[in-house]
């Protein structure tokens, strides 16, 4: 028997070396979480590994289940990257997808899967090729395709192939949990994106409501799961006159936090100039809209209430009409054919105003839709009926224990449903009777 030592010996070290670049890719799987640079490892070892010529890695696309070029390394990478995508059902690829079968093709020309399209718009040949499947947890995520093999006898071997598909096995785990700690990532920022907002938000919000003899104020503002723009305050005017406003910006999040957060400090400004509730909305209109942020914009409802005569003059900016509760009635405050449209949206627009006198008992309320647009498990609407049934019934309550009642009924209709916008209310009663000149 005759023992060939070289060959043998050569042999083994080529297994040795790829046994040590299978241990650097394990190395790279389990310590490197950006899946971009974890992709362009795998690949580059891969390619010394089995001393191929080029080496591309094909990811699926989730909406149409078409192979796209992730990575593609060799003389026309960056042309294939940039220039093809495999249809699902397209050439070796798309059959070692579709099938989850590896293939190790002597020539690849030889195989009837095979299109030659990419080599004819390269001017490339293809020859030896492996194919194998990114399959995790019974998914199949892509492909690896190793192709040309470099040195004797320019084809690969089936010890080589179990290889790629160990290989394949491990990264397919690699991008699969890159991918998973990516939406923990983009979740974390989330989370803190929303948390922010919040603190924006809050702060703006009064932390104390006036305190004028003969009047009780009352606000609430739960927070929905997402952050939204709704705010209210009070400002203290000349004259025994208090500023009363709530809106509702457009949109959610830090933007909708921050485009609140400076319309609160615009109104705070120009309440002291503008004395009426029409002038007023007026100027914070015409400053929306030359900011134009993006399309964003707001719906209020301003008043400004007399403390010594219990008169109140209001103008509304597209916003859902105040609610005034008497002993024996409840009705809906303001006339529609008056109301304005939103602050930010049409320029030079002229806004105008109401005007009630309010006597002992009264109550207004002010709100935004995340109370009357809280659904049901049946999509039902909580409604405008609902809240001013609610507020009817507990009529001869205080303002700080009533908001809290609008906000246990909307919560016993909605029977545990998330909301979908915060919950917000103003409330202010007239405790005294008014003496009118």
């Amino acid at each position: 028997m005759t023992f060939h030592h070289t060959t043998d010996l050569d042999t083994c070290n080529k297994k040795v070396k790829r046994l040590t670049h299978c241990i650097e890719i394990a190395n790279l799987i389990n310590s490197e979480l950006s899946i971009d640079r974890l992709l362009t490892h795998i690949m580059e070892t891969a390619r010394k590994t089995f001393t191929a010529d080029s080496v591309s890695l094909l990811l699926k696309e989730d909406k149409t289940g078409d192979l796209v070029f992730y990575i593609a390394i060799g003389k026309v990478g960056n042309e294939i990257r940039e220039l093809f995508r495999v249809k699902k059902d397209q050439g070796i690829a798309g059959y070692v997808a579709r099938t989850g079968t590896p293939l190790n093709l002597k020539d690849a020309y030889d195989h009837p899967g095979f299109s030659k399209e990419y080599d004819r718009a390269t001017g490339y040949r293809t020859r030896a090729m492996l194919c194998a499947p990114l399959k995790t947890r019974g998914k199949t995520l892509g492909v690896i395709q190793i192709l040309n093999k470099l040195s004797p006898p320019g084809h690969f071997t089936g010890e080589e192939l179990e290889m790629l598909v160990t290989i394949s096995s491990s990264a397919a785990v690699a991008i699969d949990t890159a991918r998973m700690h990516q939406v923990i990532l983009q979740k974390e920022t989330l989370e803190r994106d929303l948390k922010l907002a919040r603190e924006v938000q809050q702060s703006f919000l009064p932390s104390a409501l006036p305190r004028i003899p003969g009047y009780l104020f009352a606000g609430l503002n739960h927070p929905a799961l997402e952050i939204g723009g709704d705010f209210y305050n009070c400002f203290h005017l000349r004259n025994n006159r208090l500023g009363i406003v709530l809106g509702d910006v457009s949109g959610k999040g830090i933007a909708a936090s921050l485009f609140m957060a400076r319309l609160t400090s615009d109104l705070h400004y120009h309440c002291l100039r503008y004395p009426q509730p029409c002038q007023l909305l007026e100027q914070v209109n015409t400053l929306l809209c030359t900011r134009a942020q993006q399309g964003m914009f707001v719906t209020l409802v301003y008043m400004v209430l007399d403390t010594g005569t219990g008169r109140i003059v209001m103008s509304n900016a597209g916003h859902l009409p105040p609610v005034l509760t008497r002993k024996k009635t409840i009705r809906l405050l303001g006339d529609d054919a008056v109301k304005g449209p939103p602050l930010g949206i049409l320029p030079d627009i002229q806004f105008a105003q109401e005007e009630w006198d309010l006597d002992y008992g009264d109550m207004i309320t002010l709100y935004t839709d995340g109370i009357t647009e809280a659904k049901n498990p049946s999509r039902q609407l909580f409604g405008i009926d609902r809240l001013m049934e609610t507020l009817h019934r507990h009529r001869s309550l205080e303002p700080e224990i009533l908001v809290q009642h609008v906000a246990d009924a909307v919560k016993k209709f909605t029977r545990g449903q998330a909301l979908d916008d915060d919950l917000t209310l103003l409330s202010f009663r007239i405790n005294q009777t008014r003496y009118r000149p």
